[in-house]
């Protein structure tokens, strides 16, 4: 029997609303955060020498889907991959693990390669999870955030707040309430309120935070703070940098561009320190928008992929690694700086995307992978790159309708119902 300590919820508590000085109009409120409804079966595929499969300690890897059958009696209806842990989501609001718990990012004790009930949530109803390499977030229905595990620098762990280096069970964010998306990197987390403000905490060492973090005052970092942004609808995240999308459709970015993830364009631009417009993408409506270790994909509202940032192994989908007639070339820095049209793709709804490779679901129900191909994470069968994206088949979803997609860094999780 758990002995863990039981965290309490309240209701949803939007943010105060406050007065426009030029109009005296109240802002307007983004809904209260909801769950998916629809129940499905879990299959995973990629690599899993480190539990990432949840398959048991005997399969380290697949090379298609693979039905986990310990969550089939579970009515799941999300979920979530990290670098190499995993979250599903019931319907009625309860969190399964399984991966490395070396930093308790698993919010539990027991066995890793095989799903267990995430411990010190009985009375929080979750409707959203998100997963870095070492942390994991949940966001309640009440506007809420919780966090397990902790954070890392380049010189190691940084520790999970002020005052906690490893939090073992799930513990609620203060200083932030009304939230209704959340959105991980590799080791920072961004939240929006019900009033379209975003919040950044975690290690800001690339930037991604939109604020400059002194290498002294590191912890600093770990304090959630709003980035400036307004008018906010949806956050995304890459590994180093993040995403804002704005109620117009308009794409924001800020961290990390070395390789043009942030899409700005000039190969001098390593960093953007702060939120900042995404002007190739300027006349698209984009309803998402989530980067890798170093590439980004974006998705309009009319079902178009646009790919951009680093290249070298195919994580843009576009069947080359640099821009044809580039007069650029660096082979240890391949990338496609300006956004490009991802073709041959039927209408995406959904957009799922690792650490080098991307899961695109199209309405259809059919998902379509390409990039990094060595770890299987793309499911093909093959340990090669995947330049163009390939849809993905297999004997166990042969007749299933796949609703849900999840990228990790070594492999894939994807949800699917039965196709009638």
């Amino acid at each position: 029997m758990s002995h863990a300590k039981r965290v309490r919820d309240t209701e949803f508590v939007a943010p105060s609303l406050k007065k426009n000085r030029s109009t005296a109009a109240p802002i307007t409120l983004l809904p209260a955060p909801a769950a998916e409804t629809t129940p499905g079966r879990v299959y995973v595929f990629g690599t899993g020498d480190c539990a990432q499969l949840g398959l048991t300690e005997d399969v380290t890897s697949r090379k298609e889907p693979a039905n986990l059958a310990a969550l089939n009696d579970e009515e799941i209806v999300d979920i979530a991959a990290g670098g190499m842990h995993n979250m599903a989501l019931t319907n009625d609001g309860k969190l399964w693990s399984w991966g490395v718990n070396d930093q308790r990012t698993l919010g539990r004790s027991g066995d890793e390669f095989i799903p267990l009930p995430v411990d010190g949530l009985d009375d929080v109803k979750v409707v959203k999870v998100a997963c870095s390499d070492s942390l994991t977030v949940a966001l309640s229905a009440t506007g809420h955030v919780y966090t397990w595990g902790t954070f890392r620098s380049a010189e190691g762990i940084l520790g999970h707040s002020k005052e906690k280096e490893v939090q073992d069970l799930p513990t609620i964010v203060h200083g932030i309430e009304g939230i209704v998306d959340i959105a991980t990197g590799t080791d920072h987390v961004l939240a929006l309120d019900a009033r379209g403000f975003v919040y950044s905490w975690g290690n800001g060492q690339q930037m991604q935070l939109g604020r400059r973090i002194v290498a002294r005052r590191m912890l600093n970092g770990l304090t959630p703070e709003s980035v400036g942004a307004k008018g906010i609808t949806r956050v995304g995240a890459g590994s180093y940098h993040s995403f804002a999308i704005d109620g117009d459709g308009k794409a924001y970015a800020w961290g990390l561009n070395t390789y043009g993830q942030c899409g700005n364009e000039d190969p001098r631009v390593d960093n953007i320190p702060g939120v900042a417009p995404i002007e190739a993408l300027a006349d698209e409506e984009i309803v998402d928008i989530q980067g890798g270790e170093h590439h980004t994909i974006a998705l309009t509202k009319d079902g178009r992929l646009f790919g951009f940032g680093r290249s070298d192994s195919h994580q843009l989908g576009l069947g080359y690694t640099e821009a044809p007639g580039s007069e650029v070339t660096d082979t240890h820095k391949k990338a496609i700086r300006k956004p490009t049209l991802i073709p041959d793709l039927p209408m995406i709804k959904a957009i799922s995307v690792g650490g080098n490779h991307t899961l695109a679901l199209s309405q259809a129900g059919d998902v379509y992978a390409w990039g990094f191909g060595e770890m299987l994470a793309c499911g093909n069968g093959e340990e090669e790159d995947v330049p163009k994206p390939l849809k993905l088949t297999g004997q166990q979803i042969a007749d299933r309708r796949v609703i849900r997609v999840a990228a990790g860094g070594q492999h894939s999780v994807i949800l699917a119902v039965q196709d009638k």
